[in-house]
């Protein structure tokens, strides 16, 4: 995958994340429909996860739930396997820091 590939496919990640970021809560403990966050143009799959599993994915700005199967090898790795979701974590220049400086949640003086 060329350069502009994989930095569209971090865009793309970052998208679905800011989506998901306006999910209303459900109930405690409670599973929710999220859009699977992987790269891939057009994907508008649903996982599932409750608040608190959502909230472990995005402590670490470079990871994103996935349904399974939908990592992408050449840009992120495979750090998680859940019954219904992946979790991935980008790798790389400039695919890590896109995802980063796009977080919703990143501290304003970073």
């Amino acid at each position: 995958m060329d350069a502009p590939g994989r930095q569209r496919v971090a865009m793309n990640e970052a998208t679905f994340r800011k989506v998901n970021e306006g999910m209303e809560a459900a109930q405690p403990g409670g599973r929710m429909s999220f859009l699977c966050e992987c790269g891939r143009l057009g994907c508008n799959q649903l996982i599932e996860l409750t608040r608190d599993e959502y909230e472990a994915v995005r402590a670490h700005s470079r990871r994103f739930a996935l349904v399974d199967g939908h990592e992408i090898d050449e840009v992120e790795d495979v750090v998680e396997r859940a019954e219904s979701y992946i979790v991935v974590e980008k790798r790389g220049r400039p695919e890590a820091e896109i995802v980063e400086h796009t977080d919703p949640r990143r501290p304003l003086d970073d």
